[in-house]
C-alpha cells in the first residue's frame, strides 16, 4: 500500500513540474547571436515562404526581457512581400507575447501574394505559467495590405482561447515540450478558410507550430519553426536596459 501511495505521489510530483514550467524559462538565452526561420505552408501543402529572423536588440525590462527581431527574407522570395522589417517578443512574470509575421495565417500571404503587408499591430499572448483547461483572453488583430493606391484592412479574431493539452513535438530545428492552445479563428472581412486554430508554444521560443483549420477541419495553413541557432551570451551579445 505504501508502495501505491508512494507511485501516485510521485506521478503528482512529475505532472506538477512538466505542468509548472515557465515559458519563459531560457528566454533570455536568445541573444544577438540567435536566428530564428518560419516556413509557411498554404491551403494545398505548398510552400508560402521561409521566413528568417535575427535577434538585433535584446532589452532587459522591469520583469523580464524584450527581443527585437529583423526579418530576412530571400532575394528569390518573391511570393510574399513586406514593408516590416522589425518585430518584437517579450517575455515577463506573466506573460509572453509574440510579434512577427508567422504569427499570421499564411492563407493570408497565399490570397494576397505580390502585395506588401504590414503586421505591426499582429500579435499573440499566453501566460508565462499555462494551466491545463485554462481559458485564455481574446485576440483581435489587423493587418494592413497595399495595393496601391489603396490600403485594405483586415481583422484578424481568435476567440475561446483554451490551453488544451501539453506536448512533445518534433520539427526540423528539435524536439520541444509545447503548451498547446485551440481556439475558434474568424475574419473581417469573412474568409472560408476560417474556422479553428491549433498552436505549439515552447520555453524559450514561444511559437513553434501553428495549424489553421477550416469550418469543416481542412488544414488551410501551417506555420513551423523549421530552424533555430542560439550562440552563447559573449560581450558582444550584451542586454541592454530601457
Amino acid at each position: 500500500m505504501k508502495a501505491l501511495a508512494s507511485f501516485y505521489l510521485l506521478t503528482l510530483c512529475t505532472c506538477t513540474i512538466i505542468y509548472s514550467q515557465n515559458l519563459c524559462s531560457g528566454f533570455k538565452s536568445l541573444n544577438k547571436s540567435t536566428s530564428i526561420v518560419f516556413t509557411s505552408y498554404g491551403t494545398a501543402n505548398n510552400l508560402i515562404a521561409i521566413t528568417e529572423y535575427e535577434v538585433s536588440s535584446v532589452f532587459a525590462t522591469q520583469d523580464g526581457t524584450r527581443l527585437i527581431l529583423k526579418a530576412i527574407f530571400p532575394e528569390e522570395d518573391s511570393i510574399s512581400d513586406t514593408k516590416q522589417t522589425y518585430y518584437e517578443m517579450e517575455c515577463n512574470s506573466s506573460v509572453i507575447r509574440i510579434n512577427h509575421k508567422n504569427v499570421i495565417p499564411a492563407f493570408i500571404f497565399e490570397e494576397y501574394s505580390n502585395m506588401e503587408f504590414n503586421a505591426s499591430e499582429s500579435s499573440i499572448s499566453i501566460p508565462a505559467n499555462p494551466e491545463m483547461g485554462q481559458k485564455l483572453d481574446d485576440i483581435s488583430f489587423s493587418v494592413e495590405i497595399l495595393v496601391a493606391p489603396i490600403t485594405h484592412k483586415l481583422s484578424y479574431f481568435l476567440t475561446d482561447r483554451v490551453v488544451k493539452s501539453q506536448e512533445t513535438i518534433n520539427t526540423p530545428a528539435g524536439t520541444f515540450e509545447c503548451f498547446v492552445v485551440e481556439a475558434d479563428s474568424s475574419m473581417k472581412p469573412k474568409n472560408k478558410n476560417t474556422g479553428k486554430v491549433k498552436q505549439w508554444f515552447a520555453p524559450q521560443i514561444g511559437l513553434v507550430k501553428q495549424i489553421d483549420y477550416n469550418a469543416w477541419g481542412k488544414v488551410t495553413s501551417v506555420n513551423l519553426l523549421t530552424d533555430l541557432k542560439t550562440g552563447s551570451i559573449q560581450n558582444d551579445s550584451k542586454v541592454e536596459r530601457e
